[in-house]
């Protein structure tokens, strides 16, 4: 091995521990240090996304397509619930661990990643529950289990290149951390976490596409109803948004360092 690469694994090795040590400190700061409230980290998302499969379910309103009603809001509710939760935890993020910063091997980064992690850990857990409860009960297994697991991953990375845009503009001004909120509600419509773009006109289903997220949500659908529904998805578009927007974040998180006053 040259030595450059040498030298990175031990690096890297230090910024794993170092972010796996920020994540137990959220762990415990968030949800207290007894079990029920780590259990809460998995049953908010779960017990939230299962009342709005459950009262979907009861009213009987039959989906295009054919599809399942609860697994079907189930499904599109919890990534949604991952990417308010990163976004929204995102203008707080510096603020909340600034004074970490003291320890040298400690970065904007590695903070960034130990809450976003721990958020997506807690929906994408819930998100299995579910799963293995429809297929248990209603014999809805998954059809391509892959493909969820890399819309959830997707979805992480798109929402985690927004919360570093958000934290490193919370170090020069308030107003991320006031609209950041009210932006995640308001986007909620055509973010495409409950309609399918097949269900659209032909010129709303361009408009649609336009939009990263709706990528994300017809590839988490593919993946639980393969062939039974159309979906439309770009994994370049969505992976380009995906990687200008962590490369522009940690710009960011870079130039907000030298400016953050400790």
């Amino acid at each position: 091995m040259t030595g450059g690469g040498a030298s990175l694994l031990p690096a890297l090795r230090v910024q794993l521990r170092v972010v796996g040590a920020l994540t137990l400190r959220e762990l415990g700061t968030r949800f207290g240090r007894d079990n029920l409230g780590y259990v809460w980290l998995f049953l908010e998302p779960a017990l939230l996304g299962g009342a709005l499969g459950l009262v979907h379910h009861v009213t009987g309103h039959a989906m295009p397509g054919g599809v399942d009603p609860a697994s079907f809001w189930v499904i599109g509710y919890i990534p949604y619930y991952m990417l308010r939760g990163v976004l929204n935890r995102g203008p707080s993020a510096i603020a909340a661990n600034q004074s970490l910063l003291y320890h040298r091997h400690v970065t904007l980064l590695d903070i960034m990643l130990a809450r976003n992690l721990l958020e997506a850990g807690a929906t994408g857990g819930a998100l299995v529950g579910f799963l293995l409860f429809f297929g248990l009960v209603g014999d809805g297994w998954p059809r391509e289990p892959a493909k969820i697991v890399l819309g959830m991953l997707l979805m992480f990375g798109f929402a985690h290149g927004v919360a570093m845009l958000l934290a490193a503009g919370s170090v020069y001004t308030e107003i991320f951390d006031r609209v950041t909120h009210l932006f995640t509600y308001l986007s909620l419509p055509i973010t495409g976490a409950f309609f399918m773009v097949f269900w659209l006109p032909t010129e709303l289903q361009k408009a649609a596409l336009w939009v990263p997220t709706v990528h994300v949500f017809e590839l988490v659908r593919d993946g639980q109803y393969g062939t039974r529904v159309p979906t439309h998805y770009d994994l370049p578009y969505l992976l380009g948004w995906i990687a200008a927007l962590n490369l522009l974040g940690m710009a960011a998180l870079r130039r907000a360092r030298r400016d953050l006053a400790l």
